[in-house]
């Protein structure tokens, strides 16, 4: 390889690309302070990131309402800088797994991730590699994914029963200490639950640790602990708002934003160019045994499918009039983050129409809609759908090996689950979606092997 080629393979290379989008998404935040605040843009944002770093993580808490959308975006940056620290210090070179990794740091940093509860998590991980005597990089991944319980490090501390028993300084260190042993088995969580689904469900360690988090759930349940998260006496009127419509959203600055992404990537990806030449019907289709789309079509064709995501979100956001609070932009960047691992664009299409019809079953049934919500407003609103649309696409093995008409349903399925299992993990698993997805397997790929005469079914893992 050239001196020239060589450095253009490192301009262009996973690590430079992510490092720049978290800059710019710093200045993006600051400059959306600037314009709400004025000279007062820097207080406001170390106001709205000590909020942040002080206050509950549970689902879903928005930072846009919690702390403002300048903050909440820099939060977002900050996530994602730390991790690629770590993997620089696990001397990790990125491909698709832990792209999808930034796409979900970046997403759940706007409800519920943010540097110092993500930490003990890594720490953790990185406890377990000396354990097991491994390269931390074996095992970084899987404590960056992991960090989808780092509510359960903030928890203890804004739980009255706990503080009162082992005072405040005592909740902070249980935090930190569930923080660890989380980073330490999150692994072999992950390589035994793989299992149940096959692994048709990509966001595997929210299926995992969606499991932990509802044992961790039923422990504090049977000491007595009084019942936090989604729909508790105790949870933030956020939780429900941000899902249900009525909470703040930033709609238009957020259309710019997802506007911005996309054109950086769809300028990363010519300038990147990649392995040969493909058709956009390739980019758009993309294919892989162990769906790590990064490895097989190369950089340029990567980011020209993840610039496609960010544009089909856009165009979503823009025709259905879409309030974007911190629930829905959290999906969207996790939906673009995987589109170097497992997210197909055509794929994600079908199922987020699923979804929709998932919606549509709601608003036909749900009493006090037909007739009295137009349906645009209720789609518009009601950011349980597109959450649950955009982070559902972690399902997108099953539209690529079952076709259209299964995935179809399958997302409908999904939404139904999505709406309906958050109370019992009491909202310390930020990846409900993944949850979700999991127990959407469990029952979808039975029945889609009971009516499938062709025997094409995927072979076990």
């Amino acid at each position: 390889m050239s001196e020239k080629n060589a450095a253009k393979n490192e301009l262009y290379s996973a690590n430079f690309v992510w490092v720049l989008l978290a800059v710019l998404t710093i200045i993006y935040g600051f400059i959306l302070a600037f314009i709400e605040h004025g000279s007062g843009a820097f207080t406001s944002v170390a106001q709205g990131l000590w909020a942040i770093y002080t206050g509950p993580a549970v689902l879903t808490h928005d930072y846009f309402a919690m702390a403002g959308i300048g903050p909440a975006l820099i939060n977002s940056a900050m996530a994602a800088i730390l991790v690629l620290c770590v993997f620089k210090l696990a001397k990790l070179s990125l491909s698709g797994p832990q792209m999808g990794v930034l796409g979900l740091v970046m997403g759940f940093a706007l409800l519920g991730k943010n540097p110092l509860n993500m930490f003990p998590i890594l720490v953790g991980a990185y406890l377990y590699s000396l354990f097991k005597k491994e390269p931390f990089k074996n095992h970084v991944t899987m404590g960056g994914f992991a960090t989808c319980l780092a509510p359960v490090v903030n928890q203890p501390a804004h739980t009255p029963q706990i503080v009162e028993a082992l005072g405040l300084a005592g909740a902070v260190v249980l935090g930190v200490i569930l923080g660890l042993f989380i980073g330490f088995v999150i692994n072999s969580m992950a390589v035994f639950i793989k299992k149940s689904h096959e692994g048709l469900n990509l966001y595997n360690v929210g299926w995992g640790a969606g499991l932990i988090s509802i044992a961790l759930a039923a422990a504090y349940n049977a000491i007595g602990i009084e019942r936090f998260g989604p729909g508790s006496s105790i949870s933030s009127g956020i939780s429900i708002e941000s899902v249900y419509g009525n909470s703040a959203h930033f709609t238009t600055q957020l259309v710019i934003y997802l506007v911005i992404v996309s054109a950086f990537f769809f300028l990363m990806g010519i300038l990147a160019g990649g392995k040969g030449s493909y058709k956009l019907t390739e980019i758009l289709c993309m294919k892989a045994d162990d769906n790590i789309f990064y490895e097989k079509y190369g950089k340029g064709p990567t980011y020209l499918a993840m610039g496609f995501l960010t544009l089909l979100a856009v165009i979503l956001s823009l025709v259905f009039r879409i309030h974007l609070n911190a629930p829905v932009m959290g999906a969207i960047l996790s939906m673009i983050g995987w589109g170097g691992y497992g997210k197909a664009v055509v794929n994600c299409v079908t199922l987020i129409g699923g979804v929709m019809l998932g919606g549509l079953a709601r608003y036909l049934l749900a009493p006090g809609l037909l007739g009295q919500t137009p349906i645009l407003h209720f789609y518009s609103t009601h950011a349980v759908i597109w959450s649950s649309a955009f982070w559902g696409t972690c399902l997108s093995p099953m539209a690529k090996n079952f076709g259209w008409k299964w995935a179809l349903l399958v997302g409908m399925v999904h939404f139904f689950f999505a709406s309906f299992i958050a109370p019992f993990h009491w909202g310390q698993n930020l990846y409900n979606n993944g949850l979700a997805a999991g127990f959407v397997c469990v029952v979808m790929i039975p029945l889609i092997r009971a009516f499938d005469k062709s025997g094409k079914f995927p072979p076990k893992m």
